[in-house]
């Protein structure tokens, strides 16, 4: 049997498709500038065709990136670009790369990126996008790779960052890399370099982003909690617990997550006064009555001028176990109510414990003692004004008789010798 030649009972096609590679890149080409070595009739297969000879520049890239690495399944020029069809690397999709990427392609093809390309939108993103460029692709775990843990924030910042592309596409912030590079995490990021420190990726995730309205989307209210935990599990403990957690669980998409409380991309440090102050305000938004009748005490009118050395929301109700009172395990529970005060008044004892935070003064039913006794200062006030201001009502018109009289009679002396 002839070398090259196909095995008894085999047969070995050795068309081409003249239409497909007069459509091609190579279509100005000759056979022979690729298949230098082949003769008519040629042996079977012919020899592998090298590339490199005119794609130099490329072949340099590519020994660079992963693709071209030695200990990876590398796919070929042809895997990639076709071998008689020959396509532009601008025009090779995300069929190319599912080619060996299944999985990720799949998560992609259900992604917000690939719906927005779907309906025409072609600057939504794509696996070059975030990848770069095919030849020089780098494994994320390369820190010169734009999938590198450091430096993701900055290839989304390549969209996100763009108030007028957000604006066209109806992404509801615009400014979104600027408020996370000032946030926590990404200075954390930046300045510290902590590669345990959140990226977009770890909350939106990588291929399979999607709208915080869907269900599945990892930043859809109920899955917050659980995205967040993937860092912060001991809270995530916690909040499981509390009040709020167990509402969460239960389908109760209006009690708070973590970012009611903490935001989602404008993080900042909790012991920051600016924060903790905004914080009482957050719990105002569900607790209304409860912030109206915090504001009455001293405690929230020190807090309502800007100083935060008092007891806040969090202070004697907790952050992320807040339980309600009738709970043992509550610190604002009567087993240990005292030992809250305790916090901050190291003397306290039982009597100073029966102090009522969130005393109502408006309302008789549950508080007599203290409505009668607004009723009864307050008419105080009013009686000590009215009498005062009756006062001098009455005193007024003596005064400017009295005024007049002594500029009468100082006219009169003057006009002595």
């Amino acid at each position: 049997m002839k070398r090259g030649a196909p095995a008894p009972g085999r047969s070995l096609s050795l068309f081409v498709d003249e239409a497909a590679a007069k459509a091609s890149v190579h279509a100005r080409l000759e056979c022979v500038a690729c298949h230098k070595t082949a003769s008519a009739p040629h042996d079977a297969p012919l020899p592998a065709v090298r590339c490199a000879e005119c794609h130099a520049k490329a072949r340099g890239a590519l020994s660079e990136g992963v693709h071209g690495s030695a200990k990876a399944r590398a796919p070929t020029c042809a895997g990639c670009h076709g071998t008689h069809a020959v396509a532009s690397a601008a025009s090779l999709g995300i069929e190319t790369c599912a080619a060996c990427h299944a999985r990720q392609v799949t998560l992609y093809r259900e992604s917000i990126h690939a719906r927005s390309r779907q309906r025409g939108d072609s600057q939504a993103a794509t696996c070059r996008s975030c990848h770069g460029e095919a030849h020089a692709l780098l494994a994320k775990t390369d820190a010169r790779a734009p999938t590198y843990h450091l430096n993701l924030p900055r290839t989304c910042a390549q969209c996100h960052a763009d108030p007028e592309l957000a604006k066209r596409y109806n992404i509801p912030i615009g400014n979104v890399y600027q408020l996370y590079m000032d946030s926590i995490h990404g200075r954390a990021l930046t300045r510290s370099g902590l590669l345990v420190a959140a990226n977009c990726s770890d909350c939106h995730g990588a291929h399979e982003i999607k709208p915080r309205a869907e269900p599945a989307s990892r930043v859809f209210r109920a899955n917050v909690p659980k995205t967040c935990g993937a860092c912060h599990a001991g809270i995530l403990a916690a909040y499981a617990e509390s009040v709020h957690g167990t509402h969460v669980a239960k389908g109760n998409l209006k009690a708070p997550v973590c970012t009611d409380c903490h935001s989602a991309h404008q993080i900042r440090r909790v012991e920051g006064a600016p924060w903790q102050l905004e914080a009482i305000r957050e719990c105002g938004t569900c607790h209304e009555e409860s912030l109206k009748t915090y504001r009455d005490t001293f405690h929230g009118k020190v807090t309502a001028l800007g100083y935060t050395r008092v007891a806040k929301c969090s202070d004697c109700h907790g952050a992320h176990t807040i339980l309600p009172p009738s709970d043992p395990r509550s610190t604002v529970s009567p087993a240990k109510l005292v030992a809250t005060c305790r916090q901050c008044h190291p003397q306290a004892m039982a009597a100073f414990a029966e102090f009522h935070p969130h005393a109502d003064y408006r309302n008789k039913e549950r508080f007599p003692r203290l409505y009668y006794t607004y009723l009864f200062m307050s008419g105080l006030l009013v009686a000590v004004l009215a009498s005062f201001g009756l006062h001098a009502l009455l005193w007024l018109p003596r005064s400017l008789l009295e005024r007049l009289r002594r500029g009468r009679a100082g006219g009169d002396t003057r006009g002595e010798p």
